[in-house]
């Protein structure tokens, strides 16, 4: 079927001033096509999972809802990260990142989705892997849940993949409960082909002592949208975020990365390693949200961007919110070109300015693509970038 995409996504917290263009973006694009609305199988589901398939995105929100008193949920504020809900409670019942118009237009849809669980006290020792081979012309919608029980560990790998020069549409929705306790580690890999269009939306939501690490990297893809949204309910919960990008050519790429504070002693560390190239265009808003009884808490958000082309467009956000005295909040962003001092070393040691290049991206994206917990990708990965540098 084809549809018209007119969404509002990736709406800051709070809003600035209108005029620097970073309060909200936009997804606007007539007759995609989508042919596809499920998850791909995983290819073998690992001793410990327990696999729904195939469910209402309205009734996979039931494993939100029935934690409502201690998840935030949608408020329907206007400004708040999932945007203007109208007062409704529908979706899956947990903030995302990217907002509430991802969950209507998959409700619209009839988008179904996979339910994986995690038992009480179970470490899951291989990880669930979810392969998206796209193919040219292609479109798809999917969403998963994780469900970490109580004391369990999960690592979910999901690989967006497609011929270099394909064009095509895919659409993703993350969520991720981690219980008293449990820890979940998502890796996205984005590979997709240069003509593509593609939004990946998370939320999460951590009780005490949970954990959600988040490693991901965006490579591919002409129009790129990515948020993640997670909810520090309990206390001393976590919430670890390592992320490469690589944005060239007239290619852009709209982030929205927010850590919500609402339990005691709650740590949230996110970090973006990037590189822009060419007349790229990215927007990187990355928020710490200290609540009122996050005492003892803290939050770092960094970025790292290396600007090869004065034609570049970056625009970087950094933002603390704070309701809270005891709590330690820090961020900062490091953006240029490389330095006059750094190209003089290399050339001195025979590297010209081309190969200094060459090796400045790749040590930004590598330095993350080695933390993908399996071996395969992340040679995967580590193959890809050097064919693009």
């Amino acid at each position: 079927m084809n549809a018209d995409l007119n969404m509002k996504v990736n709406v800051l917290p709070v809003y600035t001033y209108n005029f620097l263009h970073v309060n909200d973006s936009t997804i606007n694009s007539s007759d995609i096509k989508i042919d596809n609305f499920s998850t791909p199988s995983a290819n073998s589901l690992p001793n410990g999972v327990e696999l729904k398939k195939d469910v209402s995105f309205e009734e996979a929100g039931s494993i939100f809802r029935k934690n409502k008193d201690r998840i935030m949920v949608s408020t329907g504020v206007p400004g708040e990260p999932n945007g203007d809900t109208s007062g409704r409670d529908d979706g899956q019942a947990l903030r995302t990142g990217m907002g509430i118009d991802v969950d209507k237009l998959m409700i619209e849809l009839g988008v179904k989705t996979d339910i994986f669980t995690v038992s009480e006290n179970t470490k899951v020792s291989e990880p669930i892997i979810l392969h998206y081979d796209m193919a040219d012309g292609e479109g798809s919608l999917s969403a998963q849940v994780v469900h970490a029980c109580k004391n369990s560990e999960v690592t979910v790998i999901m690989d967006y993949n497609s011929d270099k020069d394909a064009s095509g549409f895919l659409g993703v929705s993350t969520r991720l409960l981690a219980e008293e306790g449990a820890r979940i580690t998502l890796v996205k890999t984005q590979l997709l082909g240069k003509e593509f269009l593609h939004f990946d939306d998370i939320g999460a939501a951590c009780f005490d002592k949970g954990e959600v690490k988040l490693i991901s990297l965006e490579l591919g893809g002409k129009q790129n949208w990515n948020g993640c949204y997670t909810n520090l309910v309990g206390k001393e919960s976590a919430f670890n975020c390592d992320m490469g990008y690589l944005c060239r050519d007239d290619h852009s790429l709209d982030l929205n990365y927010v850590a919500d504070h609402r339990g005691k002693k709650t740590n949230a560390l996110m970090q973006f390693k990037g590189v822009l190239m060419e007349e790229a265009q990215k927007t990187l808003r990355f928020t710490i949200d200290f609540k009122n009884g996050s005492a003892g808490s803290a939050g770092d958000e960094q970025e790292d961007t290396l600007l090869l082309s004065p034609d570049v467009v970056n625009r970087t956000m950094p933002i603390i919110l704070c309701q809270e005295e005891d709590v330690d909040g820090r961020h900062g962003a490091t953006i240029g070109q490389l330095g006059e001092d750094l190209l003089f070393y290399m050339q001195s040691r025979g590297i010209d300015e081309e190969e200094a290049k060459r090796i400045m991206i790749k040590a930004r994206l590598e330095s993350v693509s080695r933390l993908i917990p399996d071996d395969e990708l992340s040679q995967k990965v580590q193959y890809y970038i050097q064919g693009i540098v």
